[in-house]
């Protein structure tokens, strides 16, 4: 005890002090980002890097065309810092009156990314009834063309940084890796889609949904089952028109994606003895979970179609 004492004492003369440790850094608070489908959540988060968690409000394998919100999308949209849509008509679910009143409650910032890149438009103007399809303001499908996924990045740096300017050096850093990468995504579809024949890129697709794929890469998109899922049911003439085109186009395999019916496909390609293949548009499968994986599935999917061994 006396020896304990004597220490204690001596500690106390020498002036030592205990080393008092610094309070733990507050962590970075990451933003919430609400994106509207999978692919261009994927693209955001790219940007993102690990300052925002990012989240699609349509799920993996459900359709756009068709997706409408639930209750706790409307609430967790409502907790977002920022949403990302691609717009030009593509978001129906935004339309409906719950999400818009929610959305303009919360006043959230919203970035369209069809508001800062060129878009393909069409002069028509499709009348469903009970509403109409203004393809007037664009084909909104731009993520086929990757040199249109490298026009949205500097949107979505300015958008990120603006709700977070403490990270506008990681997302415009963050941005800049993620445009190598698609610089060297599309020269390599370039690359690949060089061992096509020109004369064998024709398209027949269930929706209309390839338009800057095809203008990029030198396609013809000669059919399609519909030009809108879930406005709009194939005809008996439509279908019978598309019969002919397959006909006429000289073409050996149509392409189904997986979020549709692929009966009238199918269908067809039994009638004029040809194959059914899969290409991917708006959402993933199985072993594609990036919009990378998801271009370069599609090359491999035509390449092993149209593309001689």
């Amino acid at each position: 005890m006396r020896k304990l004492t004597l220490f204690f004492l001596i500690f106390l003369l020498t002036g030592c002090t205990v080393p008092v440790q610094p309070p733990p850094a507050d962590p970075v608070t990451r933003l919430q980002v609400a994106a509207s489908f999978p692919v261009l959540a994927d693209i955001v988060a790219n940007v993102a890097g690990d300052r925002a968690d990012v989240w699609s409000v349509i799920p993996v394998g459900a359709d756009p065309h068709t997706f409408q919100t639930a209750p706790q999308d409307v609430v967790r949209m409502s907790d977002s810092d920022l949403l990302v849509f691609i717009g030009a008509n593509f978001e129906r679910f935004t339309e409906s009156g719950v999400w818009r009143r929610a959305a303009r409650d919360a006043e959230i910032p919203v970035l369209v990314v069809a508001d800062h890149i060129e878009l393909i438009k069409i002069d028509k103007v499709i009348d469903h009834g009970d509403h109409v399809h203004d393809l007037r303001d664009g084909d909104p499908h731009v993520w086929l063309d990757p040199r249109k996924v490298m026009e949205m990045i500097p949107a979505i740096v300015d958008a990120l940084s603006a709700q977070d300017p403490d990270g506008a050096d990681a997302y415009a850093a963050n941005g800049d890796r993620y445009l190598e990468e698609l610089t060297l995504l599309d020269a390599e579809l370039e690359a690949s889609i060089a061992r096509i024949d020109p004369a064998r890129r024709k398209l027949v697709v269930h929706h209309d949904a390839y338009t800057y794929f095809a203008a990029r890469f030198g396609f013809d998109v000669v059919g399609y089952v519909v030009r809108n899922p879930g406005t709009e049911e194939p005809s008996a003439a439509s279908v019978a028109e598309l019969s002919d085109q397959i006909a006429a186009s000289g073409v050996d395999v149509v392409f189904r994606e997986p979020q549709f019916n692929a009966k009238i496909l199918e269908v067809l390609a039994q009638d004029h003895g040809i194959r059914v293949g899969l290409l991917l548009t708006d959402t993933f499968i199985d072993g594609v979970d990036s919009y990378v994986d998801l271009m370069r599935f599609n090359i491999e999917s035509l390449l092993s179609y149209l593309a001689p061994m």
